[in-house]
Order: structure tokens, then sequence, then C-alpha cells
């Protein structure tokens, strides 16, 4: 149960944030760039281009770079497991964004007010063979092949998007759980274990979104941060805002 105290103390840092993104002009950008998933602020308005790896897709042509970005989503408001993999140098950038947990933060500065959301992060080099594993098992996947067009993907629910620039040509797909296409996925397995973040992985279960609570009279719940997004052609498509 959170105190008074708590909670009056939660409230007083999400007023700061208000008047951060007040200030930020830009913020009503809607393309992601680089360092968004850094900034909880940026990071609400850019979530779905970022998923879609807007940062890197229109670049992507001949002679760029190699890169891939797999997100794990495992209820939003739970655990979103973020992998950008970056080819030079062979990288793995690893981000984990779970429920919060403000116990030891200190909000004495105005960069402070955002750490408990920035989820927490680190980098390893990739092995020549860690790297190749990596972009084999997406090619199994069907990553560079024809999208998994159709697939629905719930925030209060398990998924994996995949977001790609592999030699010079822009990739999207993405897997909900359960399904048979999900049971055949190696990236996942491999990926867990260059994953060095001390937060257990949530593993799959099953949950009722909004778009199931419709189809009853039953209309209890309120959404709580949920959305529901759909593969497309080139990306996403019928996703709708977190808020």
């Amino acid at each position: 149960m959170i105190s008074k105290s708590s909670n009056t103390k939660i409230k007083s840092v999400w007023l700061k944030i208000v008047s951060l993104i007040c200030v930020g002009g830009a913020l009503a950008a809607c393309t992601a760039t680089k360092g968004s998933v850094s900034n909880p602020i940026l990071r609400k308005f850019q979530w779905f281009s970022y998923i879609e790896g807007g940062d890197f897709r229109d670049t992507c042509g001949a002679g760029a770079t190699d890169q891939y970005r797999l997100i794990y989503n495992a209820i939003h408001t739970e655990q979103v497991r973020i992998y950008n993999i970056s080819t030079a140098p062979s990288t793995l950038h690893t981000r984990v964004i779970s429920r919060l947990d403000l116990r030891g933060f200190k909000f004495n500065t105005l960069a402070g007010l955002l750490d408990p959301w920035r989820g927490q992060t680190i980098d390893i080099k990739l092995s020549t063979s860690e790297l190749t594993g990596l972009v084999q098992d997406l090619e199994d996947a069907g990553v560079f092949a024809k999208p998994n067009v159709g697939e629905e993907l719930s925030s209060k629910g398990f998924f994996w998007t995949i977001a790609a620039c592999h030699e010079g040509q822009y990739h999207f797909t993405g897997f909900a759980w359960p399904s048979e296409a999900w049971a055949k996925l190696n990236f996942s397995d491999r990926l867990f274990r260059l994953d060095l973040i001390d937060v257990p992985i949530n593993l799959p279960r099953k949950t009722v979104t909004m778009r199931q609570l419709s189809k009853t009279k039953f209309s209890g719940l309120t959404p709580d941060q949920e959305y529901h997004l759909k593969v497309g052609e080139n990306g996403l498509v019928g996703f709708r805002s977190l808020f």
C-alpha cells in the first residue's frame, strides 16, 4: 500500500514533469529521434514510431549500416524489454522498463525527476558468432521476407516487434503470443541469454484486454495505457494513442 506521503511525492514529481512537457514545444513531433526512448516524456509521444524504427527507416538504403530493434512487450505496464543491435561496432544495447519502484531515488535535480521511468540499461560487445547467430535467427523467423501482415498486438498481452535495416532494406514485423509463429522463434532465447539486466523475464500468460471486454456487457474496468497495434505491409497500422 502506498502511503499518503509517497502519494504526495509522486504527484509532486508528475506536476514537475508536466511542466517540462509544457516547456518542450518540440515534443509534439511524432517521429522517433535518437535517444527518445531514454526520455520518458519523448518516449510517450514517439513510442509507436520508435517501435517501427522511425529513427532509421527513412535513412535505410544502399550503404546504410545494418541495425535491428527488437521489442518484447510483456504487458506494457509491467515490463518492456528493448534490444538494439548495431553492427558497426557489433554491440547489443538492452533496456528494461518495468514497474516503478521509487525507493532509493532522489529527486534533487531536474534530470533526476525522470530517472525512475528511464529503465535499466546495459551495453555489451557481440562476438562475430553471436551477431551472425542473431541475424540468422531473424532470417529463420521470416523477418527479412514478407511481414506478418494482420497480426494484432495488444499492450495488455505479450508480443515481439522487429524493425530492421538489413542489407539496405527496411523491414518490420511482429509476433503475438500465443501463435504457431511465436512457438518457432529462436531469437528470443538467444537474446535472453545475452540479457544481463537483473530483472526476471516476464513470461507469457493469459490476459484480458479492453477489446475482449467490449464483446461482453461488463464495463467495470478502464484502460491502463492500453493500445492495440497491427502489423502492416510496411510498418504499423491501426494504432491508437497511449492517452
